[in-house]
């Protein structure tokens, strides 16, 4: 298997290519600061209730006709939509507030020319997009600063609900919505109290996102950032949200988002801490996410995960450390993830190939069903607090492709019983995709795949808090897998460490028998020539076939 050098000597390449272009960004932000325009000069008052729209943008527009700064100074200044314009950067000093008006009537719609999903109905017709900072088509914009940005989310009017039961919740304003721009930089700014998602920035070709503080917990669907750009970079953030973290989507197959570095990241979430979905049209490509914490946040007003799953052994957790979705006929091709730390996670890894069929917007045609393939996951230590194993996963006739783990040590809360360890996982090939979509208990106490092609374990080590009746790690319909090195606690009871299920071409390599009164090895519908051991000293009963 030797895709992962190839995604690594790929990514190298690209960085390159990026590294350059945010040197432009950071020519950009410095030579602009020979024009300021002061929004005081413009009108602007910061006594926390004024409506300051039609003065801040007054400044903004006299910057655009310049390019330069636009300086908001200590204060709190309320306003309805801004809309951003070529060559201007906003700088809001320590003491500065930005504050998002409490009432819609401030946030006008917004003609998206970019038809995409998030911005349009499948038929073609344009959603509302209403937004504090909008921008289509613009070049060379940034917000810089110590100062805040408030989106006022827990704003009567905006008290609608999770936009998957409310069509009218779907019309809170974004903070941030940038379509189809370039060269955009965010640094140092504090980002809070979304009405919707924070930072959406859709078919954007230049980004890069530095030293960012988030805090949402201010309102359903309140993500830290969604990003379905290109050549994107973002380093150095603290972002502590209630919905998912750091989210990649897809929202057309007329462009991929691609060409992203993320590094050196402390991420909290009641959600997903980092993820690729679910709209997943386009698909993502050559990502490369490295040095990040990933841990539980500091509250969670929305998302009581301890009472309404079984088996969550703590109040605040994250879903997923890491989940990798493709539901929507797309493709997900090189993305290497590495060097991680999570704790107060429910499952650290959750990949899963679907097939709900949404479509490209104004298709007519079914849409297509997506792939997966060449996923490199190395150096990442988890501790999860729930009975749903890290898993790689597709349905009947469709397969996740070329996956490898390297150097992974799970520390899982174990607690599974005999009960736990008979469960069947049902087929969800067009259900939401969660850790939990197939229930929220799995029959492996550490890694469940189901539908699979070369798949490379290497140097897993997988620890158990409690006892646990369950196998280690589960393999069901996956060709060509090989383990090596794994490292496990034996299961309570007769089941053995690795079960497969109707698994052809596996390897195991280096194996280490702690006891030797009981198999390794456990196969079902499988053929033993199907199995192939290397550099282990055998015992007599290593392999058997079970029930």
């Amino acid at each position: 298997m030797r895709f992962s050098r190839n995604i690594s000597t790929k990514l190298v390449c690209d960085m390159k290519k990026l590294n350059a272009l945010f040197a432009s960004f950071l020519f950009f932000t410095a030579g602009v600061s020979a024009q300021i325009y002061n929004i005081i000069d413009y009108g602007a008052k910061a006594d926390g209730k004024t409506i300051n729209t039609k003065f801040i943008q007054a400044a903004i527009d006299r910057c655009a006709q310049t390019g330069g700064k636009v300086i908001v100074p200590a204060g709190v200044f309320v306003t309805g939509t801004l809309y951003i314009k070529n060559n201007v950067t906003i700088c809001l000093d320590e003491a500065a507030k930005i504050m998002g008006s409490s009432s819609f009537s401030d946030y006008p719609d917004n003609e998206v020319n970019y038809k995409n999903f998030f911005t349009h109905f499948p038929d073609g017709s344009s959603r509302t997009n209403k937004a504090l900072f909008f921008a289509e088509g613009i070049s060379n914009i940034a917000i810089i600063g110590k100062g805040t940005i408030d989106g006022n989310g827990t704003s009567a009017d905006f008290n609608l609900g999770d936009d998957a039961l409310s069509a009218k919740s779907k019309e809170r304003p974004c903070t941030i919505l940038f379509v189809n721009c370039k060269k955009i930089t965010l640094m140092d700014i504090h980002l809070t109290n979304p009405a919707y998602w924070l930072q959406n920035y859709i078919n954007c070709d230049g980004i890069h996102l530095k030293g960012l503080t988030i805090y949402n917990h201010s309102n359903y669907n309140v993500d830290g950032m969604d990003i379905d750009s290109r050549n994107v970079l973002i380093e150095d953030c603290n972002i502590d949200s209630d919905d998912d973290a750091i989210c990649f989507k897809s929202n057309s197959r007329n462009n991929i988002c691609e060409n992203i570095v993320v590094r050196n990241c402390t991420i909290a979430s009641n959600c997903n801490a980092i993820k690729f979905g679910t709209t997943s049209i386009g698909g993502f490509r050559n990502i490369n996410i490295s040095h990040c914490t990933i841990k539980g946040s500091a509250e969670s007003p929305f998302y009581q995960w301890q009472k309404i799953l079984r088996s969550i052994d703590l109040p605040i957790t994250v879903i997923s450390g890491i989940a990798i979705e493709m539901t929507d006929g797309g493709v997900i091709d090189g993305i290497t993830i590495s060097d991680i730390k999570m704790t107060e996670v429910q499952t650290p890894l959750f990949l899963f190939l679907g097939n709900r069929g949404r479509k490209q917007v104004g298709d007519t045609l079914v849409a297509p069903v997506g792939k997966m393939e060449n996923i490199l996951l190395r150096n990442i230590t988890a501790t999860s607090h729930s009975k749903m194993a890290s898993s790689i996963t597709a349905f009947p006739g469709y397969y996740v492709e070329n996956v490898k783990l390297e150097n992974i040590n799970l520390t899982d809360m174990g607690s599974g019983d005999s009960d736990d360890a008979k469960i069947i996982l049902p087929e969800k090939p067009t259900g939401y995709p969660e850790n939990r979509i197939y229930g929220d208990i799995y029959p492996a106490s550490g890694i469940y795949i189901r539908h699979a092609k070369n798949i490379e374990l290497n140097k897993i080590k997988l620890d158990l808090r409690n006892k646990d009746f369950r196998s280690a790690v589960i393999m069901e319909d996956v060709i060509g897998s090989k383990i090596n090195g794994l490292r496990s606690q034996l299961p309570s009871g007769e089941l053995p460490v690795i079960k497969l299920i109707n698994c052809k071409s596996f390897i195991l390599s280096n194996p280490v028998f702690t006891d030797t009164t009981k198999a390794y090895v456990g196969i079902i519908h499988t053929a033993l020539k199907e199995v192939i051991i290397k550099k282990a000293k055998l015992y007599k009963g290593w392999i058997k076939e079970i029930d």
